[in-house]
């Protein structure tokens, strides 16, 4: 029997698992038909639609996805990171369900492969795509200490306004970057970066979760976080990579808006508080709730974190103003003076030092060893709205006064800034540029320079479309060429009357060059002149002289000579006084010859002195004429000169005025290059998020099929493994009922014997009794004849025996007779297990050539979607490569404008 029973139970099991796995694998594991009973039984009485521990309701899959006080719990293909799972697991407190045991493995395997599989609501509900696993944002920090590397400024982002109105509202936040030049204003539904010192417009980070009631730059200055949301409806806080514009991660689900919120110093924390009167505090690496503090009594309207990210200042519209330790949450102070609202924290850079601005009109500074009211004094009438620590001690505030204002480090004034028309609602500093920062209620936003007050600019929470920006650049570019060429035109005039005059001067430059060379020429003439002169009345001189003496020495010589030659004819013989005779003779002729020729050389001497006299009177008379034209050449060279100075500064004005209208324009074409490059990057950043949306879209349908092949591999092992078993039943099944067979044939073949001995005793038995009875009359008849007794008494012990015997044996028959049919059922049982077995085999088999045939299309499907993914993936990075090369031509613009 209790092999039988056995026998039931395990063709029970493997029906149900048969059944199981055939049910799997037409249906994947969803909320609805397998999470939500789970969730019934275990979480309804605690998270409910009336009752929401936590905020967190778990009656329907919307409510669900949609998390609790804690953010999101449920992260579609990833169990290790789903808060829910988490707790369900006991791998993170509080356990839940609370006071209770871990719920079975089975169970919480159920919830894991759902989860892993993209959580998806119903059995055709696509799944879910597996979000990204939370970043780990924490750094090491120094308070007060500039981080290395470049300041961090944004590079090229999106210029697109995400809204744009006819007219601006109230300046809800300001921040700037506590190591660039960079601020950061709030708008509708978005948050625009200017650069602090040419007030240019850096990037638009959108919020389309509603206003931003806050922003809070890192302490590095690498992360903006923004606060706030709808009031009465959401609130949250946001964190982007100032660089990238990169939307890192949202923390918050509350009911309202927030009001307050900051990241530590060290990155690890994010406080958020507003009209729920509570902080809480989340994990940036889990985006898990750390802890929440209750002890404020109304709204909260700011609190900041030390930069040390040691502490927590939190203050209350109800005056409220408390310090805790910021990793516990733990109560450190509570500072009691202020008689209105706190409506803003901030810390002194060495965290040692806490101000805090009330709507009692009051500053106050804090110590944070005992918390002692260090210093306070009346800042602004009516109230303080905001106040923010410098860098350097000193602080900037606002308030109902209309008035922003700069105090020394001892409360001492500085200087008030020109007064708004309404409320100075937000104030800051930027440290790089020595700035104030402060916008009001009419959401006018004004930069002033600390120095001296003076007003530097504007900045806009409603920037114009790119649309507008780019016609308005364009409508620049008409009066811009106009003006360049009306001052081309003048320049070229300017030019003209310069070259003329210059061509004057020139000429007149060249009379005066050729005078002063006449001039010099002259003199050159008068001196040759002069010196021929001089040169020629030396040689009629020479000349006189000689002929003088010639005159005088020729007749002497001649005697001499006659003389000789007369002694010479008295002395012929004497050939000595012969030869002296002819030499005096010869002597005599080349005299008269040399006189001659000095008498011509006199005479020509003479005319040539008188020739040179006449020449040099005139080159001189020349000379004084020349010298004269020299003087009027000059005057004119000098008068034409002169008038060239005014012509040339007229020139260089009008290259001025070229230059400043080349630039202009210049910058008009860049600023009309400048807003098409942004409006084709918005285009761009747009095709970019459209394949991006494509590729999640397509990375959703690869997941379903794969999910979905998957679930059918697992579906062939589980009836693979099924028909297994069932082969396996149907062997033991076959054994047993050979064995309850031959049981059977063994309890028959006794059975049958059993009844032949019963017939036998039964047909003997009437024989043995009547033997008795002839016995008994014979011993009647002997008397005492012990023989004949003790046949007798045998005869009787035989009818007795034989009597017992057939009883017995009936018994016996009757007990084989009912373990036959025993048998029977247990063999007739086999055999329906048998048959359960071959049918649960077939079924398997029947599902496993089923499912197989099946997974062919997907198998095919899963290729195309993967090839399809490939298209998607390489599609976005095209549009990606679009958007950086558009990048790459609008960073030297940017760099320029960042100067």
């Amino acid at each position: 029997m209790m092999m039988i029973k056995k026998m039931s139970v395990l063709a029970t099991a493997v029906l149900l698992q048969a059944a199981s796995s055939v049910s799997h694998g037409q249906e994947k594991l969803n909320f609805e038909d397998h999470i939500r009973p789970i969730f019934r039984d275990k979480c309804f009485s605690c998270h409910n639609t009336n009752k929401k521990s936590s905020d967190l309701d778990l009656s329907s899959y919307t409510s669900l996805m949609q998390g609790g006080a804690s953010g999101a719990v449920i992260e579609a293909g990833d169990p290790g990171s789903s808060y829910l799972y988490m707790l369900m697991s006991h791998e993170s407190e509080p356990f839940m369900p609370p006071n209770a045991d871990r719920l079975p493995d089975a169970t919480l395997e159920i919830v894991s492969k759902w989860i892993a599989a993209g959580a998806p609501e119903t059995a055709s509900s696509k799944v879910k795509l597996p979000k990204k696993q939370a970043m780990n944002l924490s750094v090491d920090v120094a308070a007060g200490v500039r981080p290395e590397g470049p300041p961090p400024l944004p590079d090229v982002l999106n210029l697109a306004p995400v809204v744009y109105t006819n007219s601006t509202t109230a300046v809800s936040a300001i921040a700037t970057s506590p190591w660039a030049k960079l601020i950061a204003v709030a708008g509708q539904k978005q948050v625009i970066l200017y650069h602090s010192e040419t007030m240019q417009p850096l990037g638009v980070l959108p919020f389309p979760e509603g206003q931003a009631r806050v922003l809070k730059f890192s302490r590095n200055g690498a992360l903006l976080l923004a606060g706030g949301g709808h009031g009465a409806s959401k609130g949250l806080a946001v964190v982007w990579n100032v660089g990238t514009g990169e939307r890192m991660m949202e923390v918050g689900d509350e009911l309202d808006e927030v009001l307050a919120a900051d990241i530590s110093a060290d990155q690890t924390l994010v406080a958020l508080g507003g009209p729920q009167k509570i902080v809480r505090v989340y994990s940036t690496t889990t985006k898990e709730l750390v802890y929440e503090i209750n002890k404020h009594t109304d709204w909260i309207y700011s609190l900041e974190f030390s930069p040390d990210s040691v502490l927590l200042a939190t203050a209350d519209r109800n005056g409220g103003l408390h310090v805790w330790e910021s990793h516990t949450g733990r109560d450190y102070l509570t500072l009691n003076g202020h008689t209105a609202s706190v409506n803003s924290v901030s810390w002194r850079i060495d965290g040692n030092v806490l101000a805090s601005g009330s709507e009692d009109g009051t500053i106050k500074l804090w110590e944070m060893e005992n918390g002692g009211n260090i210093k306070s004094w009346g800042a602004h009438g009516g109230g303080v709205l905001s106040i923010e620590y410098c860098r350097d001690l000193r602080i900037v505030s606002s308030g109902r006064d209309k008035v922003a204002k700069l105090w020394d480090a001892n409360g001492g004034a500085i200087r008030g800034f020109e007064a708004f028309t309404d409320l100075a609602l937000q104030v800051s500093h930027c440290d790089e540029t020595d700035r104030v920062i402060a916008g009001d209620w009419t959401g006018e936003i004004r930069v002033w320079n600390a120095a001296d007050g003076t007003r530097i600019g504007q900045l806009s929470t409603n920037p114009p479309p790119l649309e507008q920006r780019l016609a308005e650049a364009r409508e620049l570019l008409a009066p811009a060429n106009e003006a360049l060429t009306v001052v081309a035109a003048a320049r070229q005039t300017a030019a003209e009357n310069l070259k003329v005059q210059q061509e004057k001067m020139a000429t007149a430059a060249k009379l005066l060059a050729d005078a002063e060379k006449k001039v010099a020429d002259q003199k050159l003439l008068i001196a040759a002149k002069t010196q021929q002169v001089a040169d020629l009345t030396t040689m009629q001189q020479s000349a006189q002289q000689l002929m003088q003496g010639l005159e005088k020495a020729i007749p002497e010589l001649r005697l001499a000579a006659d003389k000789a030659a007369g002694a010479s004819s008295m002395m012929q013989s004497d050939d000595q006084l012969k030869k002296l005779a002819e030499t005096l003779q010869a002597q005599v002729i080349a005299k008269t010859v040399a006189l001659q020729a000095t008498q011509t050389t006199l005479a020509e001497a003479m005319g040539n002195l008188s020739k040179a006299n006449s020449e040099l009177v005139t080159a001189q008379q020349d000379l004084a004429a020349n010298e004269k034209l020299v003087v009027d050449s000059r005057a004119a060279a000098e008068k034409e000169a002169a008038a060239v100075q005014p012509l040339q500064q007229a020139l260089a004005e009008s290259e001025t005025k070229v230059a400043a209208s080349q630039s202009e324009l210049t910058r008009v074409n860049g600023l009309v290059l400048k807003w098409q490059n942004y409006l084709a990057l918005r285009d761009e950043l747009e095709a970019v998020e459209v394949a991006r949306k494509e590729r999640d879209a397509q990375q959703l349908k690869a997941l379903e099929v794969r999910s979905m092949v998957e679930e059918l591999t697992e579906a062939v092992a589980t009836n693979e493994q099924a028909a297994e078993k069932a082969k396996a039943m149907m062997v033991e099944a076959e054994a047993l009922m050979k064995a309850k067979q031959a049981e059977i044939e063994a309890v028959s073949a006794k059975l049958e014997d059993q009844k032949k001995q019963i017939t036998q005793r039964e047909n003997a038995g009437p024989m043995v009794r009547a033997a008795l009875e002839q016995a008994k009359a014979a011993l009647a008849v002997l008397g005492d004849d012990a023989e004949i007794k003790s046949s007798v008494d045998g005869l009787a012990a035989v009818v007795e025996r034989q009597q017992s015997e057939i009883v017995a044996g009936k018994e016996q028959v009757a007990a084989m007779t009912q373990t036959s049919s025993a048998l029977q059922g247990e063999l007739q049982s086999a055999a329906r297990t048998l048959t359960e077995a071959e049918q649960q085999m077939t079924t398997a088999v029947k599902m496993v050539e089923q499912l197989k045939s099946e997974s062919v299309p997907l198998l095919q499907q899963v290729a195309h979607e993967e090839s399809a993914l490939k298209a998607v993936e390489e599609s976005l990075k095209q549009a990606e490569a679009i958007v950086e090369n558009r990048r790459e031509q609008l960073r030297p613009q940017l760099q320029l404008s960042s100067l």
